[in-house]
């Protein structure tokens, strides 16, 4: 406690120094007086016994100097002293502060924007008790190359009984509803889970309750239509569609039936990051729920206490080693040796990196990226303070000739790097916060988690961090750059202008070429990268997506049966047709350029596959309506597409895409050949009846223009006993979606007031977000190499203006000797080529190294592509001969008489 006090005391005296100073004045004035009157008992004369009790306390001045380092804390008063010392310093050069305060926040704020994306993406753990223990189990399909595939209903049972290493286990899938709030039809992200799931999450409800045992596995009173009509919305729908009014207990109407509202989720539950927002009971078809070959289900598990990942797939592997027996079946079961189209392994992957996928690879890239931004705002940043430094060399010397020590002008140097460094940390902050609000408006889908970004503690603690580390790296440059030397040596160089250290023109000279270094390595990437989206903007998608606009709708399964909903699409469809503006209309199950394969298992007539099962795996299955291949501008290759003659014919008919057409027939004519498309699979009711190819159409990029084409088969949805609840109308027209949205909802409310339309968008919107992962790392990366070639070239022209500064009287010599202004202008700018020289040929090395990290993100084009480096190497170079060309023009105009008069 003494201690305590005596802390408590010493900082009382440094915060308020001027009652502190009173009192010391008090005390010493006493301390002289009793001195001074002691001297007088022994015989001094008032004068002497005064001046001789001074002498005894060392002098007034010292005498308070010495209380005060007692009572005071003197490490933070020379702390506070160091702080206004460095206010005034950098307010006496406004110029340079304002420099390299933009330096410094550019680079901390574009570090910080990417390492809130890192940190929310990569780093957070999921927003679940214990997420580590989340298991995703997923299908792969080696032969057919399908990775993370969904489960089906038998093996995720089986599963649930013979595993021993998760506590729980549970299945979901995802989709859209449509759902009435005041009137107005939504639709919204779903998710149908059974009972098991929230239990697996370790997620409580905020409100009401959750589904109970057996609710989730019921289905409705007719089959088709799903679970029972209970559901439990979000916390997000409940605020923004109900307003946060009391809902537990009441009806919702969804998917045309009446839901009653069991519960709310707590704010921001979600699953896989899906952005649900109604929670639905899964209610599996019995029919689909006994399909072994129909995977449509999302399985997580909750591994126990103790066991580890790799203990659960070291039992996983047990499993698949016998799987067959151990359920006693025979086709399509897990297996782990697989040797046909059908065999597939079950396969675990954390939670986390299930949703994160590969976008970790592209977010570590931007990572990179602006760590090399700030490396050479850093460097920029450092020359500015060497050339600050060398005007400051005087300063420096008479302080260390009047007894300044070296830590002391160290420490003085420091907090000035660290006030600066700070003070641009602070406007980084509010930099990187406004960059990261406009990256997840501009991108809301093209990364993973983007609920999860944000500026927070350890976004916070890596900006402190890094403008902390900048700062004591700038603060140690003037004191680290030479030795203090002796008075009359520095009076001496700095009365000579001329008389500079060489080893100081060579330290600066190597920041620049580093600079230009790794603003070469970023550029050759962002080209890189640049080249990969012209790429793809290149790739025929198979079909023009010129003046197309398209949207979706569903049918509330409720409310339609199956075998009318294709007359009412038919009915929408007929409308738009005779709508002003409109070319030409017509609607497909799945939307071209962002499907996943489905991977339907197709009897053909006279066909055995390669791995002698006499089926093929399609990869999309597309039903489409009438005058579908006119719209889209699909070409028919051969045979014809469907008419409207076929929907009142007797036999069903299918167009098959060339893919397809030359995996099966090989060269053969496909015109009047038979398959028998999986209807069950692919429409949940159907049966599989014999179908005739009528025609083959060209192939189309539906899983993305980056990827192989897939086989694809067309089905004529209006000849159908069933047809898709959902399904993407295209219209072909020369307005734009806005002009067309009123026209749209009274079209789709004259057939059906329930239902809304969803992602109304051109197909060119289509398209860019098909390539939003590259284009948006293309698009970042460009920038942060745009940044670094502008600070690159501020570097270069900075350093060679000093030098032309401290060479003004050579330069002045040498033109009134007779140098004309070419030559002069020559020599300055053969300099600075030389740096850039140097250093573009060392980031062209670096670049060749670290390209090949990004080969797996490019398209089209090789990390060494010559023609990339090249046009980098002759743009760098332009960009630095303008930047050397600014002062050595400047030099080329001096006028001897002035400068030599000067000096």
């Amino acid at each position: 406690m003494r201690i305590l006090r005596e802390w408590i005391h010493r900082l009382w005296g440094t915060l308020h120094p001027r009652q502190s100073d009173r009192d010391l004045e008090q005390e010493l004035h006493l301390h002289l007086e009793l001195a001074a009157e002691e001297a007088r008992h022994r015989s001094h004369a008032p004068d002497d016994a005064r001046r001789a009790a001074r002498i005894q306390a060392g002098g007034a001045p010292q005498a308070m100097d010495a209380l005060r380092d007692q009572r005071g804390l003197p490490w933070l008063d020379d702390l506070v002293r160091d702080v206004r010392h460095g206010l005034r310093m950098l307010r006496r050069s406004p110029a340079f502060t304002a420099v390299a305060l933009l330096t410094v926040a550019l680079g901390i704020g574009a570090n910080t924007a990417i390492f809130s994306v890192v940190n929310g993406i990569i780093l957070r753990p999921l927003e679940y008790p214990k997420p580590e223990q989340l298991i995703c189990l997923t299908a792969h399909f080696p032969i057919l190359g399908i990775t993370e595939f969904t489960v089906s209903n038998p093996e995720y049972v089986e599963f649930r009984e013979m595993n021993r290493s998760f506590a729980n286990v549970g299945a979901f899938t995802t989709g859209d509803v449509n759902l009435i709030a005041d009137d107005r039809p939504l639709r919204v992200r779903s998710a149908s889970v059974d009972e098991h799931l929230l239990d697996v999450l370790g997620v409580q409800v905020a409100h009401g309750r959750f589904f109970a045992r057996g609710e989730t596995d019921a289905m409705a009173a007719r089959p088709g239509v799903g679970g029972p009509p209970i559901a439990i919305l979000s916390d997000e729908l409940w605020q923004t569609a109900f307003g946060g009014q009391p809902l537990v207990g009441q009806t919702v109407d969804v998917e045309g039936r009446p839901h009653e509202i069991l519960g709310i989720m707590p704010p921001g539950a979600d699953i896989m990051d899906n952005r649900t927002q109604i929670w639905l009971p899964l209610g599996l078809h019995p029919a689909r729920s006994r399909n072994r070959v129909d995977h449509g289900l999302y399985v997580v598990g909750r591994l126990k206490d103790g066991v580890t990942a790799q203990g659960a797939q070291t039992e996983l592997n047990a499993l698949l080693e016998n799987w067959g027996e151990r359920v006693g079946a025979t086709g399509h079961v897990p297996t782990k040796r697989p040797s046909r189209s059908e065999d597939h392994i079950l396969q675990m992957q954390p939670m986390h990196d299930a949703i994160v996928g590969d976008a970790s690879r592209a977010i570590w890239v931007l990572q990179a990226a602006v760590g090399l931004v700030l490396l050479i705002a850093c460097a920029n940043l450092a020359n500015l303070v060497m050339a600050r430094a060398e005007s400051r060399r005087r300063e420096f010397a008479v302080r260390a000739a009047l007894g300044a020590s070296r830590g002391r002008l160290l420490r003085q140097t420091m907090t000035e790097g660290v006030l600066l460094s700070v003070a641009g940390g602070v406007l980084g902050l509010w930099l990187a916060r406004a960059a990261v609000q406009a990256l997840v408006r501009a991108y809301p889908t093209s990364l993973p988690r983007t609920s999860d970004i944000a500026i927070d503690v350890p976004v916070l603690l890596f900006a402190l961090g890094v403008s902390m580390g900048t700062g004591v790296l700038f603060g140690l440059v003037p004191v680290a750059q030479r030795r203090v030397n002796g008075l009359v040596t520095a009076l001496k160089e700095s009365g000579d202008r001329g008389t500079s250290g060489a080893g100081h023109h060579h330290i600066r000279r190597a920041l620049v070429m580093a600079e230009v270094a790794l603003a070469v390595m970023l550029v050759v990437g962002a080209a890189l990268l640049v080249r990969t989206v012209y790429n793809l903007t290149r790739v025929d998608a198979g079909f023009d997506r010129s003046r197309l606009v398209t949207f979706s709708m569903r049918l509330p399964m409720a409310a339609s049966e199956p075998d009318t909903r294709a007359q009412a699409y038919q009915r929408v469809l007929d409308r738009l047709r005779a709508a002003p503006g409109l070319q030409a209309a017509t609607a497909m199950s799945g939307l071209p350029l962002n499907r996943s394969p489905q991977g339907f298992d197709t009897r053909i007539a006279n066909y055995s596959a390669p791995t002698g099962e006499p089926f093929e795996v399609v990869d999309f299955y597309q039903f489409v309506m009438s005058d579908y291949f006119e719209t889209m501008g699909i070409p028919i290759v051969a045979g014809r597409g469907f008419e409207r003659t076929d929907i009142a014919s007797p036999g069903r008919v299918v167009v098959v895409n060339e893919t397809l057409a030359n995996a099966i027939w090989k060269g053969r004519n496909p015109i009047g050949q038979r398959l028998r498309p999986d209807l069950i699979a692919s429409l949940g009711d159907g049966g599989r009846p014999w179908h005739t190819v009528i025609g083959v159409a060209g192939d189309v990029k539906q899983g993305g223009v980056d990827r192989e084409t897939g086989t694809e088969l067309y089905i004529f949805a209006e000849q159908q006993a069933n047809a898709p609840p959902t399904m993407n109308v295209v219209l072909r027209t020369r307005l734009p979606p806005a002009a067309l949205s009123r026209t749209l909802e009274r079209v789709v409310r004259e057939v059906d007031p329930a239902v809304p339309i969803a992602r109304l968008r051109d197909m060119d919107a289509v398209f860019a977000e098909s390539i939003r992962r590259p284009r948006l790392l293309a698009q970042l990366l460009g920038a942060f190499a745009g940044l670094a070639l502008l600070l690159a070239a501020v570097g270069t022209y900075g350093v060679l203006s000093y030098m032309v500064t401290e060479r003004r009287r050579e330069i002045g010599i040498r033109i009134a000797l007779g140098a004309d202004c070419s030559s002069v202008l020559a020599l300055v700018m053969k300099q600075g080529l030389q740096l850039t020289i140097i250093g573009v040929a060392v980031g062209l090395a670096g670049a060749l190294g670290l390209n090949r990290l990004i080969a797996s993100l490019l398209f089209g084009v090789q990390p060494t592509d010559t023609a990339t480096l090249v046009t980098v190497t002759a743009a760098i170079t332009l960009v630095a001969a303008f930047a050397c060309w600014l002062p050595a023009w400047r030099a080329s105009r001096l006028d001897p008489n002035v400068v030599l008069r000067a000096d």
